[in-house]
């Protein structure tokens, strides 16, 4: 259960009362999350239907970086993108305190998570728009945010990884690290701006075969375009032992290239992005499995996902990059 600050009804009442929702009906803890606490919050207000909402306690980032996704977000709601935007309160205020964390009250979309196996064509296709929607209207997101999960963090965590791991993967890991390091150093001329960097399938909502919501945009920062396409079709593009499955593959680079196409260097560095980026997501699974984010460690995290599985998908995408060279 990732629900790390336990509140009270009085607790929530207190909270919601400036946003004028209504009185609190009912709360509920919500699982799955790893580094914030959420909760299912029910409200109502006489002669209306009751109204859903998602209340969010940051466990990791600070005060002071959260204004960025409240910004992000209401800028790419305002340019129909689908993400879930923070309410603001009577007096314009979006972000406080509660329980001593920061919190952010959200409307809750109708929709539920994809599993994989219905993952198909058609939904490849819409979230392969989608991702290219999020990435032009970023285009005019003047704020920046360096990622704090970039070339810094790789290098010094990989080694410490490479350590709790057995020989043959921690070279692959290390190889992998490698490339992309060279790859930087030749200054490649890639578009850079506002990535989601987290797209997974669980990162979506979908409701009668509509996508209602992308949501979990706390890795967003400046990035390389292409890396966040790569993370993408690494999660929603994969045969269950992490090889690409070209009809999903095909859906959504072809939806997103109508929306926004690769240019030539994007074209040139892609299978070596999709291997940077198994490589990032292996990484960071890593470390929450081996205990080596002190952060972590010290917020109790309890949901442990499979590192095996971006090391599998990592060893499909190093044998496809071998391949081309």
């Amino acid at each position: 259960m990732a629900v790390y600050t336990h509140l009270t009804s009085a607790q929530i009442s207190t909270y919601i009362a400036p946003f004028a929702v209504g009185e609190l009906v009912t709360f509920k803890g919500i699982s799955g999350g790893i580094e914030n606490t959420n909760y299912f919050v029910t409200t109502h207000i006489d002669g209306q239907p009751e109204q859903d909402f998602v209340l969010t306690l940051f466990e990791d980032l600070g005060y002071e970086e959260i204004p960025y996704f409240v910004e992000l977000t209401e800028h790419l709601v305002a340019h129909k993108v689908t993400v879930p935007a923070p309410l603001r309160d009577t007096q314009g205020t979006a972000l406080s305190w509660l329980a001593g964390k920061p919190a952010l009250l959200f409307p809750r979309f109708a929709g539920d998570h994809l599993a994989r196996s219905d993952i198909g064509t058609a939904e490849c296709a819409i979230m392969g728009a989608e991702l290219a929607r999020l990435h032009v209207a970023g285009q005019q997101f003047t704020i920046a945010r360096h990622s704090h999960r970039g070339a810094t963090w790789w290098n010094q965590l990989g080694p410490q990884a490479a350590d709790c791991i057995d020989p043959e993967d921690a070279t692959m890991l290390m190889m992998a690290i490698g490339q992309y390091d060279a790859m930087q150093a030749q200054v490649p001329d890639l578009p850079m701006g506002v990535v989601h960097g987290d797209l997974f399938h669980d990162n979506a909502l979908f409701n009668q075969g509509q996508l209602s919501a992308t949501i979990d945009l706390y890795n967003a920062s400046n990035d390389y375009l292409l890396f966040d396409v790569a993370v993408t079709v690494n999660d929603w593009c994969i045969a269950p032992a992490g090889s690409i499955e070209p009809a999903l593959y095909d859906a959504f680079l072809q939806a997103y290239a109508q929306v926004r196409p690769f240019n030539d260097a994007e074209r040139q560095y892609w299978n070596a992005m999709l291997v940077a980026a198994a490589m990032r997501f292996w990484l960071s699974r890593l470390e929450t499995f081996h205990g080596l984010d002190s952060h972590q460690r010290e917020a109790g995290v309890t949901i442990l996902k499979d590192p095996d599985v971006f090391r599998d998908i990592l060893s499909h995408r190093m044998q496809q990059f071998q391949q081309l060279l």
